[in-house]
């Protein structure tokens, strides 16, 4: 495979499993309000509503942080057009993010959820992927002629 070809796959994917985390998310968002019962039951109303809207907005927002990925990797020519570039080093570094709150924030090695480590791991693919994809891809600025 040609190294444009491989960088094309590689960034594919990435946004595939950036999209399939938000769609994790979204199916996983009616199992949230269970993971909140051990609260007491002011704090369950105070915490339910921000928790639910902060798992919805992430999913919502991975699917176009995919889809960009995923588009800029599609077809002959669009790994080389302009906006490729800058849409390119974008969702890496959003990417790169993800995994990197996961591990700051979550503070549970122990979370054994399915849903939880298929996204965490996909996530975590996409970080790699993104990164890779474009150096594999080199120069992304000029447009075919």
């Amino acid at each position: 495979m040609e190294r444009r070809g491989l960088a094309r796959a590689v960034l594919r994917a990435a946004g595939l499993a950036l999209m399939a985390a938000g769609a994790i998310h979204l199916i996983a968002t009616p199992e949230i309000p269970h993971l909140l019962d051990g609260l007491s039951p002011k704090a369950r109303s105070l915490a339910i509503g921000p928790t639910l809207l902060n798992h919805v907005l992430v999913g919502i927002l991975l699917v176009p942080l995919g889809f960009t990925t995923w588009m800029a990797a599609t077809g002959h020519y669009h790994l080389r057009q302009t906006w490729a570039r800058p849409v390119i080093i974008v969702n890496s570094l959003a990417a790169f993010a993800l995994p990197l709150t996961l591990v700051l924030f979550i503070g549970q090695p122990d979370y054994r959820a399915p849903l939880f480590l298929a996204a965490a791991a996909l996530t975590v693919l996409a970080a790699v992927s993104i990164p890779i994809g474009a150096l594999i891809g080199g120069s992304t600025t000029s447009a075919p002629g």
